[in-house]
């Protein structure tokens, strides 16, 4: 009689072991599924942490603004890759402003026609627009017009 009941113990006991198992597994694969999303919506919303590490090797442009007779000169160094734009966004001493974009040309420069007036101030930022549709800036500079 004291065998059966050792081996009815027995059971319970791998039955119970069994559960807690399980149960411990499926708490890694909750954490796991957890992460997964966690990750994906760092990448989505642009994180500067894990995900952006894969940038981290990328030399940023110097960024130079030169007032001429035609407008104003936008020279991006090193040279641009495909994709790059420019931003121009000027304000007048009257409070006006004035908002332009270019695309970089194979030598890394843009230009912009017709400088929005004297003594404006203008910044100009450098970068591209990531797969999801947002402006990354890579470089940023501030510059005077028609002074």
């Amino acid at each position: 009689m004291q065998t059966g009941a050792t081996s009815a113990g027995g059971v319970t006991g791998a039955a119970t072991m069994r559960h807690v198992g399980l149960v411990a597994l499926e708490a890694v694969l909750v954490a796991m599924l957890v992460w997964i999303a966690a990750m994906t919506l760092a990448g989505a919303q642009g994180s500067t942490g894990l995900v952006g590490a894969a940038e981290a090797g990328r030399v940023a442009p110097n960024l130079s603004v030169a007032s001429t007779d035609e407008g104003l000169a936008v020279l991006v160094a090193p040279l641009a890759t495909d994709g790059m734009w420019v931003h121009l966004s000027c304000r007048t001493p009257d409070g006006s402003a004035d908002s332009r974009w270019a695309a970089l040309d194979e030598r890394g420069r843009a230009s912009f026609a017709a400088a929005p007036g004297s003594d404006t101030d203008c910044g100009a930022e450098t970068g591209y627009f990531s797969a999801n549709g947002r402006w990354r800036v890579l470089a940023t500079t501030t510059v005077t017009a028609g002074s």
